[in-house]
C-alpha cells in the first residue's frame, strides 16, 4: 500500500487524532504521591536534552524537541518511527 492519500485511504486524513509529548516517567509509592506538594521535586528518567517521545494512539511515534514559536511552546521533530516493511 502506498503512503500517498488514494480512493482507499484518503478519507483518514482528516480524522484527528491526538499526539502526546511525554517529557519522562517514574515510579513512586502511593506514600510518596500523597507527601508531593508545591515545589518539590520529582526526577524522571530521561536526561536533560534528550528527545522527547511522541505518542499517538498510545503507540510511540517518534521523538522531539521542545521549542519556542510565537511565543508557544512547540515540538521540533527530530526522528520519526516507521514501520519495518511487512509489519
Amino acid at each position: 500500500m502506498s503512503s500517498s492519500p488514494n480512493g482507499n485511504v484518503a478519507f483518514f486524513y482528516d480524522i484527528p487524532v491526538e499526539l502526546v509529548v511525554e517529557l519522562g516517567r517514574t515510579r513512586l509509592t502511593v506514600g510518596k504521591l500523597a507527601t508531593l506538594g508545591v515545589d518539590d521535586i520529582v526526577p524522571l528518567d530521561r536526561t536533560a536534552g534528550q528527545p522527547l517521545d511522541i505518542v499517538v494512539g498510545g503507540q510511540l511515534f517518534g521523538r522531539g524537541e521542545v521549542v519556542v514559536q510565537d511565543d508557544r511552546l512547540a515540538l521540533r521533530i527530530v526522528e520519526l518511527k516507521r514501520k519495518a516493511s511487512g509489519e
